[in-house]
């Protein structure tokens, strides 16, 4: 089976270099930014992985040591993209709508394509640009990437599944056994679990410029109150998660993940577009729609939109 991936960040490098090993399939990039005709180009990609010192070094060093896996992968252009089985694309959920738009006409709408990226409403974008059978997926597998290597940062769970309830195709079944993702009948519920935790961690590192552990260890109050406002409107769209326990939640995996910068706190940093618009954007509209007041989430996503543009407006008009 030909597998596509769509964006080479950190979820898309960890996903290529799971797929490598299958007898079964022949995993690509595709950079759909890449001018027409653009002949494939191999380019030298690194799976590292730190380790802890051995028992039988732990008194000389506590440093992490690096092992390093080279490997080669194909980037293609979007013209590829017709000769695959499957598609998967990890870009951001702001990068997605412009992906899809760049793939008309050179994607036949057989393909199935599965959206595996943060945020909520990129669904029901994506199936306004193309026919094709869509299918989401959210991972809570941790990973940073520098250029063409990417560093594994903890072990997490994929969740696949239609938004459509459709039955699992071949190569979906294919995919979720090679990653070891779980297809879910209900992959809404995992959707708002996930955006849930993003929503309460994502804006407040981005703010703060802080790792995720700093969300436990200095800003939980601020935390806590984004949670208390943003819970009702989740139980609404069909989280299932009690109250205790989703913020628990929430504060394990900032633990879990407490040397991980997220991927706003990222790009806030280096005057990118966040995905806010499909986080906390998202569970403002949906309140509004819902007639909830949400004053704190609110005021934290107007500080860090105002922020954002400002940075991206700077870029812009600067020579």
């Amino acid at each position: 089976m030909n597998v596509a991936i769509i964006g080479a960040g950190s979820i898309g490098q960890l996903l290529f270099h799971d797929l490598r090993f299958s007898d079964d399939i022949n995993p690509v990039f595709i950079d759909t930014r890449l001018p027409p005709d653009t002949p494939g180009t191999s380019y030298d990609f690194e799976y590292v992985q730190e380790e802890s010192p051995s028992a039988l070094h732990s008194e000389n060093s506590s440093e992490k040591t690096a092992v390093k896996k080279a490997y080669q992968g194909m980037i293609l252009p979007k013209e590829a993209a017709a000769d695959q089985d499957l598609i998967v694309i990890t870009v951001k959920a702001n990068q997605c709508s412009k992906v899809l738009q760049s793939l008309k006409g050179n994607l036949p709408e057989h393909i199935p394509v599965v959206l595996l990226m943060n945020g909520m409403g990129i669904w029901e974008e994506a199936r306004t640009i193309l026919p094709n059978p869509f299918w989401t997926g959210v991972t809570s597998r941790g990973a940073v990437h520098e250029g063409r290597a990417v560093y594994p940062r903890g072990n997490g769970t994929t969740y696949i599944g239609s938004p459509e309830h459709q039955k699992p195709v071949p190569e979906i079944e294919l995919l979720a056994r090679t990653i070891g993702a779980v297809i879910s009948p209900h992959i809404e519920e995992e959707q708002i679990q996930k955006l849930l935790v993003n929503a309460c961690i994502n804006p407040l590192t981005a703010l703060h410029q802080c790792k995720n552990r700093e969300i436990v260890a200095a800003y939980k109050n601020e935390a806590q109150e984004i949670f208390s406002e943003i819970y009702p409107v989740l139980k609404t769209l069909g989280l299932t998660v009690f109250a205790d326990r989703a913020f628990d939640l929430i504060l394990t995996v900032a633990e879990k993940t407490g040397e991980n910068y997220s991927s706003m706190a990222v790009d806030f940093k280096k005057q990118r577009t966040s995905e806010l618009d499909y986080i906390l954007g998202y569970i403002l509209k949906t309140g509004k729609r819902l007639h909830k007041h949400l004053p704190v989430t609110e005021n934290l996503y107007a500080f860090l939109k105002n922020r954002e543009t400002a940075f991206l407006n700077h870029h812009i008009i600067s020579p």
